[in-house]
């Protein structure tokens, strides 16, 4: 919704010695739902007939459309600039006529000030004033007195403060997104923080910085997002989405109403919370696989390993330790750290082949012997055990080495509870079935 302010009632007024026009209008508030009149009072000051020829606009925004009256289809186009009114062509000796000139806006407009300019074009009769007046024509109602027929145009201005309907009341709720432009980015920051909070793991929610998650609107970060999402609303985002979802391709760079308004707000709080939910969910998802990918304790030895893997566990050869609450061994299957205060530990493991494997036992054998073979060549071999077991040519099973000097399952084991630290070492023991 459109509103211009225009000037109240005496807005201009212009004479010569034939006509004196006055503008007129009590227009104070137009939009694009209430449409108003401006009034152009025409006064003849001769002793004779004077005949308005047209009215012209000669100036006007090109978002404003003007015509005789709200019922008139005939609206002013630079093509055609005049408004002809053939019922009120003549005024008499002494009186007045009003002309009513009808605006109203479009659903897109430029905010500021705007200029109306109105041509009232004129014909009437003058009294002569030289010899020359004895080649005029005479005014058919005065032979006596001569005339000479004059033509002339008066012009009067009338200002127009455009606004947006809504405009002021929205920014002043939200007194921190100063301007229109800024809107859509303030916008789509704050609901995407508040749609992260719902979306998000509740251990990834307090990972924000703290201007975003708490969205506050006094730090500079928080205005280089939303400056940055405002920019790329108005140059692509709002034109795509209008020529996509509405009616047709729109620009509020070029102009905008309280539609662009109603559908940009809509946008933005979509965008934002789509943004949320995608982030949510994108997080949710790298925890899944994250989780997916650590170790936890439940796993056969051959998906532990391939974890371990993952985590960046490369030599097959493992850090032997010993528990000082047990004094049973294992080995540290996990990368060490400075920030870590616990590891994961496992036992022996157990590997028994098929006695049709003696190809893949012979091989693995080799490979568990050599301090310098990867732990992924290993996984690799037993992988292919896994394939060739239908066969009998594969692998039989593989499971935790039950061994009294061994922890009997992986276990998470605080540092400060480390007894004793070895040499790596191989971690598997071979074996083939009797059957």
């Amino acid at each position: 919704m459109i509103t211009l302010m225009a000037g109240v009632s005496q807005a201009g007024e212009k004479t010569d010695d034939l006509v004196m026009v006055n503008l007129q209008s009590t227009l104070t508030e137009l939009n694009d739902f209430r449409p108003g009149y401006i009034y152009l009072v025409v006064a003849n000051k001769s002793d004779t007939l004077l005949n308005v020829d047209r009215i012209e606009i000669a100036e006007y925004p090109d978002f404003i459309d003007v015509k005789k009256s709200s019922l008139d289809s005939v609206v002013v186009s630079r093509e055609k600039k005049s408004l002809f009114y053939p019922d009120k062509k003549t005024i008499n000796a002494g009186e007045s006529e009003v002309y009513e000139v009808f605006i109203t806006a479009s659903d897109q407009v430029k905010p500021g000030k705007h200029l109306l300019l109105f041509n009232v074009f004129y014909n009437g009769w003058v009294s002569a004033k030289s010899e020359n007046a004895s080649i005029a024509e005479k005014s058919p109602r005065d032979a006596l007195s001569p005339k000479v027929s004059k033509t002339g145009s008066l012009t009067l201005s009338h200002e127009l403060d455009v606004k947006v309907f809504g405009e002021n009341e929205i920014l002043g709720a939200l007194s921190n997104a100063v301007t229109f432009l800024m809107m859509p980015g303030f916008i789509m920051v704050i609901v995407f923080a508040m749609v992260w909070k719902i979306s998000a793991p509740v251990s990834y929610q307090e990972k924000l910085p703290a201007w975003f998650k708490e969205t506050k609107v006094a730090d500079l970060q928080f205005w280089v997002i939303a400056i940055t999402m405002s920019l790329i609303m108005a140059r692509w985002l709002y034109p795509i989405l209008t020529q996509l979802f509405t009616s047709g391709r729109r620009n509020y760079l070029y102009g905008y109403g309280f539609y662009d308004i109603v559908m940009m707000w809509g946008f933005s709080v979509l965008v934002g919370g789509f943004s949320g939910l995608i982030a949510g969910w994108v997080v949710s998802l790298y925890r899944k696989t994250k989780y997916s990918k650590a170790i936890h304790g439940d796993e056969n030895p051959l998906e532990l390993l391939q974890k371990a893997v993952v985590l960046g566990v490369n030599q097959s050869w493992l850090k032997k330790i010993s528990v000082k609450k047990t004094g049973k061994s294992g080995y540290i299957v996990e990368q060490d750290a400075v920030d870590k205060d616990s590891l994961w530990v496992i036992p022996r493991i157990q590997v028994t082949w098929q006695a049709g494997a003696d190809e893949l036992n012979e091989r693995f054998e080799q490979e568990i012997y050599d301090p310098k073979t990867k732990l992924a060549v290993l996984l690799e071999t037993l992988a292919e055990g896994e394939r060739q077991k239908q066969a009998g040519k594969g692998l039989e099973d593989i499971d935790w080495e039950k061994n009294t000097r061994f922890i009997e399952r992986p276990l998470v084991v605080k540092k400060a509870d480390f007894d004793s630290c070895h040499d790596t070492e191989n971690i598997f023991s071979c074996d083939t079935s009797k059957q």
